[in-house]
This record gives C-alpha cells, sequence and structure tokens, in this order.
C-alpha cells in the first residue's frame, strides 16, 4: 500500500537526563500506542508539548526540567513519530490533523488529565487549533510557534514537495532541515530528530500541511492564546500575520518576539522561551485565580 506506515526501527532518543529518558512510557488508546512522557505528576496544571512534523518528544527536554516542579508536564510523539506506533498500516486518510487531536483527547482521558495549556510547535500548533476547534473546553490556554493559522499552497507545489521528499533519505532531509536552527544545540537536536522520521509519515503529512485555513476557528474561539515569533522564522513569518491580525481583533491574546530564534525557538534559546511561557501562564494563572470567568480581563501589556 502506497505511503502505509507501521513502526520499523526503535527511536533511541538523545536525552541529556537518563532520569527523564527512563520516565517515558507507552498507552494503548484505541488503535493507536502512543509513547509519552509525563513528570511532574504531583502538580495539579498541566502543560502539554507538541512537536512538529518528524520531530519527537525529546524536543522539550529543557522544557520538562524546567516547568515539572510547578506543573504536570507532559511531551507526547502523534502518531508516526517516535516509537510511538499503531496495530494496523497507517495511510494518508490516517493522518489527517483531527486524527491527531483525537488522539491526544483519548490520551488526555486515559491518563485522566482534565484540560491543558497548550504548546504547539510547527505542526503541533496546527493539531491544536484541530483541538481549538472540537475540543477547546480541553484547554486552558494555547501556544504556538513556527506555526501559521493559515497557509495556502497549490497542489502543484504540494505534489513536488511530495516528490522530492520520496527521492532523498531521510538521513538528507534531517541535514536539509537543520539549517532551521539558530544555535549549533538546535541544529544538531534538528538533525538528530529528522534523520530518525519515519519517511512515509513525512509523505502522508505534507498534502494536510500545505493548505488549510484556522482563522474562523480562532474568530470563534476564546481560549487565551500566545504566538511566540522567531526573527529567524522567515518562511512562517511570510504567512504569519493573518493569524496575528485576526488573534488581535478577537482578543485574549499575547504576541511575544524573541530575538535570534527560528522555527524550534524552544531549541534555540531554551533559557528565553521557558521563561516567556512561564510569564504567560503565570499571568492567566493569576487573572483566573482572582475572577470568576477565565476571560473578564486582560493581563497587563496583553492585546485587548
Amino acid at each position: 500500500m502506497e505511503n502505509s506506515y507501521s513502526q520499523t526501527d526503535e527511536v533511541n532518543y538523545n536525552f541529556q537526563s537518563d532520569s527523564l529518558k527512563k520516565k517515558i512510557r507507552n498507552i494503548q488508546i484505541g488503535e493507536i500506542n502512543m509513547e509519552y512522557l509525563l513528570t511532574g505528576i504531583e502538580n495539579k496544571e498541566t502543560i502539554l508539548f507538541v512537536h512538529g512534523l518528524g520531530a519527537n518528544l525529546s524536543q522539550f527536554e529543557n522544557q520538562h526540567k524546567y516547568f515539572q516542579d510547578r506543573y504536570k508536564t507532559l511531551s507526547i510523539n502523534l502518531r508516526g513519530h517516535g516509537n510511538t506506533s499503531s496495530s494496523s498500516e497507517l495511510t494518508e486518510l490516517d493522518f489527517e490533523l483531527s486524527q491527531f487531536g483525537n488522539d491526544i483527547i483519548m490520551l488526555l482521558d486515559t491518563l485522566e488529565i482534565g484540560n491543558v495549556h497548550y504548546v504547539g510547535n510547527s505542526m503541533g500548533g496546527n493539531v491544536g487549533y484541530e483541538l481549538m476547534k472540537a475540543h477547546s473546553d480541553r484547554m486552558l490556554s494555547f501556544t504556538s510557534y513556527g506555526t501559521t493559522g493559515r497557509l495556502k499552497k497549490s497542489g502543484f507545489t504540494i505534489g513536488l514537495m511530495k516528490f522530492t521528499y520520496k527521492l532523498i533519505s531521510m538521513k538528507t532531509i534531517g541535514k536539509l532541515s537543520g539549517s532551521a536552527g539558530v544555535s549549533e544545540d538546535s541544529k544538531t537536536k534538528i538533525i538528530e530528530m529528522m534523520s530518525q522520521a519515519q519517511k512515509s509519515t513525512v509523505l502522508n503529512l505534507v498534502p494536510h500541511l500545505g493548505s488549510f485555513d484556522y482563522l474562523e476557528v480562532i474568530k470563534n474561539s476564546q481560549v487565551w492564546a500566545q504566538i511566540i515569533r522567531g526573527d529567524k522564522d522567515k518562511e512562517i513569518n511570510k504567512v504569519l500575520e493573518s493569524t496575528i491580525e485576526t488573534f488581535k481583533v478577537r482578543g485574549n491574546f499575547n504576541l511575544i518576539d524573541l530575538e535570534n530564534t527560528g522555527h524550534f525557538a524552544n531549541l534555540d534559546n531554551p533559557v528565553l522561551f521557558n521563561r516567556t511561557l512561564e510569564i504567560f501562564l503565570t499571568e492567566l494563572d493569576e487573572l483566573f485565580t482572582g475572577s470568576n470567568t477565565r476571560y473578564s480581563a486582560y493581563p497587563t501589556g496583553y492585546a485587548p
């Protein structure tokens, strides 16, 4: 079956902390055996970190270290990524982004986690918009980076991208993807993750990531949202303005520009990224605690 996916080689993650790596678990949710990392389980609120195309949960090791003392900190491997596997072969239809959202809801239900502060990078942000569309009640807040809410590539361009990916190896794709990193550590991690990705997953997802529009979803949602914009993420920034303007008109929104960061801002400058996210969540916590309704006021400096 063309572009069908089944897990073949086990992915061995390069973690700086062996103790964190040992906490990675798998859980069966429907036909998917999902791999996840959950730390800070004694805490009340949960932050969920979701990776993009070809990446995996090891991208968020630094975020686990930083946030686990205050939050349940959850990262996952989406279907077709890392060591998340399926009991049957997955085809292009199984990689519709709404399916990723359904997987996440099933995981949260199984782990008995009610709602989350959602943080998505690249495609992970798209999956967040799917949750915002169908399960906004499960989101305490939404943060995205390396993501746009609207993209319209032609069918020819999408077909050309898919054809090109078919021709080159994942090792080559990994090296090319490394250019999205700003720091040397970031480049190394991106190359590592992308080189271990399944090509069938990439091929199945390209059509779903080339053309989408979540602007109406944004307009109809009241979830507090933050976009972290890396100044070096040139390709995304070219198509981000309509998303930002839609959020600004809607309200309950914050825009932060991070200097010298690109598509993978949490890898390029983890200290600044973590602090930016922490400030956002802390101000929301203060707002929610002091109000009878989640949306009755705006934290200082946030877009009205």
